[in-house]
C-alpha cells in the first residue's frame, strides 16, 4: 500500500523547483498559494546559505505568498533532513488557499532558532527566493516587496 501523498508549502528557496527537486527528487508543478495569518521574515542563520534564510511568524493581519507542492512522505522525511528538522525547524500543519483549488491543509517550517532580528541573506539565497516567485508568476510589485524584505530588511 503507498503511502498517501501531502501538500507542503513553500516560501523560501523551495520555490524554486530546480532545487527542490536537487533535494526531494521528481516533483510536480508548484501551485501558487497563500498562507493567511503569518508574516514573512528573514530572522534565522543558515551556514549553508552564508547568511539568513526565510521563516514565517504568526501575524494576524499578514499573509505569506508561496507555492505548494504535492509530494510522498518519503520526499518530506527528506525535505525535513535538507531544513534541519528538529535543530532548526520544525513542521506545522496550516491551510493554504490554493490557486485555482480553493484551501487545502498543508505542512510547512517554521524555525525552532528565529532571531526575532533581521537575517541578511546571501545574494544567492535572494536570487534563488526570486527566481522561484517569478516561475510562479507572482505580480512585479509582489516580488518587488519580498526583494525589500530580504534585502533591505523592511517589513511592510
Amino acid at each position: 500500500m503507498s503511502s498517501p501523498d501531502v501538500w507542503f508549502f513553500a516560501y523560501g528557496w523551495a520555490l524554486d523547483k530546480s532545487l527542490l527537486k536537487k533535494v526531494i527528487g521528481e516533483v510536480d508543478e508548484p501551485k501558487k498559494a497563500v498562507l493567511r495569518g503569518y508574516r514573512l521574515v528573514f530572522d534565522v542563520f543558515s551556514p549553508s546559505w552564508r547568511g539568513g534564510v526565510a521563516n514565517i511568524v504568526e501575524d494576524e493581519n499578514n499573509l505569506v505568498y508561496g507555492a505548494v507542492y504535492k509530494i510522498n512522505v518519503g520526499q518530506l522525511e527528506r525535505l525535513d533532513e535538507a531544513v534541519g528538522v528538529p535543530r532548526i525547524f520544525f513542521r506545522r500543519k496550516v491551510v493554504v488557499e490554493v490557486e485555482g483549488i480553493g484551501s487545502v491543509e498543508s505542512v510547512t517550517y517554521l524555525s525552532t532558532s528565529g532571531r526575532g532580528r533581521w537575517v541578511k541573506p546571501s545574494e544567492q539565497y535572494v536570487s534563488v527566493l526570486l527566481k522561484g516567485l517569478k516561475q510562479l508568476r507572482y505580480d512585479d510589485d509582489i516580488i518587488q516587496k519580498i526583494k525589500r524584505m530580504a534585502t533591505e530588511g523592511q517589513v511592510e
